[in-house]
């Protein structure tokens, strides 16, 4: 057909949008020009104008916002109304300074203030143990007393509550009891002797204590030596636990006792000393048997 030619009521209809509305059946290239005096849009796929999406946008733009600031934690800080589940995930930044000074105990810390806090309290734990410790220590650490624990025994059974006895006695005047008493001369119950060669003198202490150190010396004879012995304590009066076995000679002609260091920690009620040989004539004894103790 011509440019020019009449065309049929039939070919403008399939061909030509009619003004009074009609669907398209291809693509509409307006070529840059305007569609202009649109209607709002009724359904979903009508056209929508700029003032009708502008609108929109602002609406959607204020729901948003509100939808924001109803649901999402703000920067400038807020209060969870839920738990929040890190997935393994870490929190940074929190604050380091040490003691806290506005914490209301509820806030956490970061690693760095933990250690600080931990450090402080292992500090101080390990101040308060060493000061009870040394407090502990000053309070039962047994301390040893140089000074004799045995007074003047003026019988074997004594008002101050020490008892001797002993395995044997030469005579009255040689009770067990004179080895405790500085006062007495040999002879007036001032040492113990015993007619044998062997023999024991032992003492019961009021009460149980732990020696350090025995004081010993030999009846003061010349000649009657005693060159092995022992020394032993008991609870019972019957068991003795060893204490000390020596070979050092006890010489009877000596001016002064010897002392001897006992290692043990345990107190007890009865202390003997026991002569396993000794040189010269029979007669042999104790003049001087004094204990120490350890005292707290």
């Amino acid at each position: 057909m011509n440019a020019q030619d009449a065309a049929t009521k039939n070919y403008v209809d399939t061909h030509a949008v009619s003004k009074t509305g009609d669907t398209m059946t291809g693509t509409l290239d307006m070529n840059g020009c305007a569609i202009t005096n649109l209607l709002n849009p009724s359904t979903a796929q009508g056209a929508a104008t700029k003032s009708y999406v502008d609108k929109q946008d602002s609406a959607q733009i204020i729901t948003l916002n509100s939808y924001v600031d109803t649901h999402a934690v703000s920067k400038s800080g807020d209060t969870m109304t839920g738990d929040l589940n890190m997935g393994g995930r870490m929190v940074k930044g929190l604050p380091v300074h040490y003691p806290p000074t506005t914490y209301l105990g509820s806030e956490a810390s970061s690693w760095s203030q933990v250690t600080q806090l931990v450090n402080a309290e292992v500090q101080n734990a390990i101040k308060i143990t060493k000061e009870l410790i040394t407090k502990e220590l000053i309070t039962n650490t047994h301390k040893k007393s140089y000074s004799g624990y045995v007074p003047i025994l003026e019988e074997n059974i004594s008002r101050t509550g020490f008892v001797t006895t002993a395995s044997a006695v030469t005579t009255g005047n040689f009770q067990a009891y004179g080895a405790f008493n500085s006062l007495n001369a040999d002879g007036s119950n001032g040492s113990w002797a015993t007619p044998a060669k062997k023999g024991w003198l032992q003492i019961k202490c009021p009460e149980a204590v732990t020696i350090w150190r025995v004081a010993l010396k030999a009846r003061a004879i010349d000649g009657k030596n005693i060159t092995e012995w022992n020394f032993s304590g008991s609870n019972d009066g019957k068991t003795f636990e060893p204490l000390l076995t020596s070979t050092t000679k006890l010489f009877g002609s000596a001016n002064a006792p010897l002392f001897f260091d006992i290692s043990t920690t345990t107190a007890y009620l009865y202390y003997r000393l026991a002569i396993q040989a000794s040189s010269g004539a029979g007669d042999l004894g104790v003049q001087v048997m004094q204990l120490y103790v350890l005292s707290t």
